[in-house]
């Protein structure tokens, strides 16, 4: 087998064994498990491997914690993408209310990887928020992209669309803090005020930069 198919064959194998360990560690903490009371050996067993291989993926459980903030950042901004790109040839008001729709689904099916988010803010190591503040940031320029594109198509002037995005973001992550230990009714009636809320950042955009 020639030297260049062997090191990319190798390089696969490692990458699979690396995102295997990920999904068991993610499984453990979708199953209620805090990541500050998980260990490597754990972590191993769940993956099923030996925990010495462990240590070839990942030196400790902060480095393996950072990676999996990453992973689940990596998920959230895949369903915003998938989500904006779904509904944005809508009307505001319609493409919006679809849009929370899809927010409410994910928050609650990704209750367990918000936590965590929420939880490694709050880690001594700086590095949990400098990861988490660097893909936040992705995702709001890539939500004024969206929107700048959308407004375009329907022929509609100029906005600013990163301080837009950036009030929108700051009161979805209002909603998530305040909805995740609601109940299913309570969680519709902050949905419904969140609309509001969203629609009088991006009308009240519209009326000053008219």
């Amino acid at each position: 087998m020639p030297q260049t198919e062997q090191k990319t064959t190798r390089s696969d194998r490692k990458e699979a064994t690396r995102r295997r360990i990920l999904t068991a560690a993610l499984q453990l903490v979708e199953e209620g498990r805090s990541p500050e009371a998980l260990g490597l050996r754990e972590v191993a067993r769940a993956a099923g491997m030996a925990a010495p291989s462990l240590y070839n993926h990942f030196a400790d459980m902060d480095e393996l914690g950072l990676a999996l903030v990453d992973e689940c950042l990596l998920r959230m901004r895949a369903i915003a993408r998938g989500a904006r790109k779904e509904i944005i040839n809508q009307e505001t008001e319609v493409a919006l209310k679809s849009l929370l729709q899809q927010f409410d689904k994910a928050v609650a099916h990704f209750e367990p990887v918000l936590r965590l988010l929420i939880m490694q803010w709050f880690n001594p190591n700086p590095e949990y928020r400098r990861s988490i503040r660097r893909e936040l940031s992705i995702m709001r320029r890539e939500m004024a992209s969206d929107m700048k594109g959308a407004a375009q198509r329907r022929g509609q002037g100029n906005s600013e669309y990163e301080i837009e995005s950036d009030a929108i973001f700051s009161l979805l992550i209002t909603f998530v803090l305040n909805v995740l230990d609601m109940g299913k009714e309570k969680r519709a009636k902050r949905l419904a005020i969140l609309e509001r809320q969203i629609l009088m950042v991006v009308l009240g955009s519209r009326a000053l930069n008219s």
